[in-house]
Order: structure tokens, then sequence, then C-alpha cells
């Protein structure tokens, strides 16, 4: 650690700026910023093409495509401001970001302006071209390039869950930035505190409306085999608009660096057309085009998520078990009812997850032994009477009791030490934990699924409320399976009786 605060004070690297880059002031909601942009000349034309850059990118791996534009366009490439020149930090937000660039071209003047949207960028375009007070002689044409859609198709399926995981990723940064010997690699990767904010102040909840908006042609261009955004989420923009056109080629999303004259040849093409005034805009798109453009969505249609977001979720909801293994799999039932991934992804990663956790446990036990118990966080979940009782039962059932305490939560951290502590042979432990997380997992993941899909749509209609209505989904879930689901049992209505008869001497006698 102390060898990497040395290097990363040592050997701060100046910023080099391109030899395209440039920058011009202006003033957008009462701020004033300094607005650095690439700018690629063309070659003795008039039609400018401003493209807006996904947040997450390095605005200038979008220099190769716009070398090859340039023979059919001015190419302008917004750098996206995060403060002003007061260094106050300035709105997130895809409004602010849309005021922008139309701030921009109306500074420089511009008269024939092309939009393109590369990945988040195509959110702004959205919120600048669905705007009422657009100017649609200004804006001649939008195309899109890998550009994400509506909230449905985003992430998780969902604001409130996706906001809530971006939330955990401020800890996580800054785990990483202050406690992990980087050695500065941290400060040249883009996923910092600013990208962080700008996807909280992302709201994806409006963007179907201003997509059903944009009256201007639409070209639509997605790789076949893109990973950071699906397929799907192209074939929902060209549904939603009726007057565009879809065009794939083979690749991933890295497609743009390999080959950009792909994309740059069906561009000009697309530009050609719209000044020729055979480019259908909406008001004159096909009928039926445009009645299936109304329809409501349908997630039945699309294919869940993969990829490297597959990945990540996966990874979530197994770190999410160190928490709770319960509510985990209570998380992954509700993905699963939403329709991001499938039913065995999310038993993948809660299995993981508590397969990992809870072996650890055991290693922890038969290693170190009760000494463990003075540790943090240990000492604050797992009391000594906790222990005392997990032996005895262990004593009494064996490693039976393994296998049951899985379906009885709040026993399982103090046997699976305990089994480490006798030293219970692993295998023989491991025989009966397989076999109790291969039934519960499933079931449990299933049953939330099953609950937690009238309880989303709920959710979805009432967007305003889903702070609040998010963890009582939860809640209900999780009380459903701890006290609900005992009662079906003649030992589970047992101890409910002696938990009341308990009670009653207690408070009422």
């Amino acid at each position: 650690m102390i060898l990497s605060y040395l290097i990363q004070f040592s050997f701060t690297a100046e910023e080099q700026p391109n030899k395209y880059q440039k920058e011009h002031y202006l003033n957008v909601d009462d701020h004033d910023i300094e607005l650095k942009y690439l700018h690629v000349s063309g070659w003795d034309v008039n039609r400018a093409l401003i493209i807006l850059p996904d947040y997450l990118d390095n605005p200038e791996i979008l220099l190769p495509l716009a070398e090859s534009l340039a023979d059919g366009f001015d190419v302008y490439i917004p750098v996206y401001p995060t403060s002003d020149r007061d260094g106050n930090s300035v709105p997130h937000t895809l409004e602010f970001r849309a005021s922008v660039v139309d701030t921009f071209s109306d500074e420089l003047a511009m008269s024939d302006v092309n939009l393109l949207g590369y990945g988040y960028g195509g959110l702004v375009a959205f919120n600048l071209l669905g705007a009422p007070a657009t100017d649609f002689e200004k804006y001649h044409s939008l195309t899109l390039l890998s550009s994400f859609g509506p909230v449905e198709l985003h992430f998780l399926g969902n604001h409130t869950i996706n906001l809530s995981l971006y939330t955990l990723l401020y800890p996580a940064v800054t785990f990483v930035k202050y406690f992990t010997p980087h050695m500065g690699w941290f400060d040249h990767q883009p996923i910092q505190y600013s990208f962080i904010s700008t996807l909280r102040a992302l709201d994806h909840r409006e963007v179907r409306n201003d997509i059903r908006n944009i009256g201007q042609p639409v070209l639509i261009l997605h790789p076949s085999k893109d990973n950071y955004v699906s397929l799907s989420v192209a074939e929902e923009n060209h549904r939603l608009l009726p007057q565009s056109y879809l065009v794939t080629h083979v690749g991933g999303h890295n497609l743009i660096q390999e080959r950009p004259e792909l994309w740059s040849n069906q561009i000009k093409w697309f530009a050609d057309l719209v000044e020729g005034g055979e480019a259908q805009n909406r008001a004159v798109a096909d009928r039926i085009r445009t009645e299936m453009s109304e329809a409501p969505f349908d997630a039945s249609g699309m294919d869940t998520i993969g990829g490297w977001t597959l990945f990540i979720i996966i990874l979530l909801l197994a770190v999410s078990t160190m928490i709770s293994e319960d509510l985990a799999c209570i998380a992954g039932g509700l993905i699963v009812a939403s329709g991001v991934i499938d039913f065995w992804f999310a038993v993948l990663g809660c299995f993981s997850g508590i397969l990992i956790a809870d072996i650890s446990i055991y290693l922890m036990g038969r290693w170190i032994g009760s000494p463990v118990l003075r540790w943090v966080p240990f000492r604050w979940f797992i009391k000594s009477e906790d222990v005392e009782r997990a032996e005895r039962l262990f004593r009494m059932r064996g490693a039976e009791i393994i296998f049951i305490t899985r379906f009885l939560p709040g026993t399982r951290l103090p046997t699976y030490l305990v089994a480490g502590m006798l030293k219970t042979k692993f295998l023989y432990f491991l025989g009966y934990f397989l076999v109790a997380i291969t039934i519960w997992t499933p079931m449990l993941v299933g049953l939330s699924a099953l609950i937690g899909q009238p309880m989303l749509h709920y959710l979805q209609v009432y967007q305003d409320y889903a702070m609040w209505i998010l963890p009582v989904i939860v809640l209900v879930i999780y009380l459903i399976i701890k006290f609900i689901m005992p009662l079906t049992t003649v030992s589970g209505r047992r101890r409910f009786l002696v938990k009341w008869e308990r009670f009653k001497e207690r408070y009422f006698q």
C-alpha cells in the first residue's frame, strides 16, 4: 500500500491534449462551463455531425469513426462536463446534457445538424429530440450506434432496483481507490465517482415517451453480438421508431474500433437519403409499424441479458449472500420475475455465494477455533449460547443438523462454525451441505419469483413510491418464508405455540 501511494504521488501523468481537442465557453442553466470537444474538420462539406459519446468510454475511441466520416461531415464530439468554471458540480441528468449539446450547436451557428448517439449518448439524443421545444429544422436526422433504450431493457429492468445497485458502487469504488495497492491504475479506468453520479442521475423512465416524440428519420446501427448493449435494445428502439432503419453487422461492441468504415458507410448513405428527401419521418411512416410502435412493452418476446452484464448480476447476487443468504435469494427471484435473467442464472449466483461463504465459515471454525468468536463482525452476530446450543444439537443429531439448519434461518452461522470447531469430516459436511442448498436455493428463488411477479407489476405502475415499495416487497416475502411456511409443519406449529405462550406470560400476565 505504501508503495502504491508513493507511485501515485511521484508519477502523476499529465493529461495530453489530443490534436483534435478544442474548447468553447457556454452558459447552460446558469452554469458557466468550459466545454471540451473533439473536432474532425470535414473536407469541403457544410453538414455537421455531432456524436454524443458513451459515459463509460473515453470519447477518443470514436476518433477512428470520426476520421472515416470526414469526407462527408464536420464531426464534433463533445466531452460531457462534470463541473463549471467555478469548480461547482453540474447536473448529470439527461436534460442538462441535452441542453449543453443544444446550446453548443447554437453557439457554433450549426443549421444542418445530424446527431449520432453512441451507448448512453443515445439517451441524451432521445431527450434532446423528444423535447417539445426542439427545433425540428435544425436537427435533420438521428443515428443510434450501440445505443441504450427504455428502462425495461436497461441492466435489471427497473429504475429503483438499478438505482439501489448503483449506490452500492460508492463504497466499492472507495475501497478500491483507498485500500488496495492499485499503483495508480484506478485513476485511469472509467468507473469513477462522476460516473456513478451520472448513473444515479439518469432517469430512464421517460425515455420511452421521448422516443415516441421523435419525428426525424432514424438509423439504428448495432453489432449482432454486442455484449455491452443487447441487440434486443436495438430491436425495441426500432419498434418504437416506425420511421427507423435497422442495420446490423456480425461482431461485438469493439467493432466500432476494429472496422469503423462499416458504420461510416451506412451513416453517409443515410445522410444522403435524408438530404434527398427519401428517408421517412414519423409523420409518413408505415401505418402497420406505427400501430406496432404504440403497443405496450412485451417482455416475453425479448431475450434475457447476457455477456458482462449477466456476469455482473450473478456476481452481485453471490456477494449479496455475504449479507443475507435468504434476502439474496429473494432479490434473485425478483430479478427473474422482471424477466431480466433466466431462473437458473439467479440460482447459480445465489448458490455459488452461499457455497463459498458457508464453507469459509466451516474452515474458520476448523482452523482457528473458538477465538474467532471474539472477532468483528462474528461477535456481533453469534452469542455464546448460540454456539452451545449448536454444539448440543450437533452431538445429538450429528452432521444431519447441517441439512436441517439450511431450512431454519438464524441457526446456520453458529452451526457451521461449530461443525468446523468439532473437526467434522469435510467431505461429510460438504455432502449434507450440498444436498441442502441444492434443494433450498432453487426453491427460495422460485418462490420469490412467483410471489414477486404481481408485486413488480404494481411497482412499475407506482414508480414514484417505488423506493418505499421495494423494501416492503422484500420484507413480505421474507416474513412469509420465515414465519408462515413453518406453520405448515407440526414441529413448526409447536414452536409457534411455545413462543406465543411465552409472549403472553411476559407481556399480558
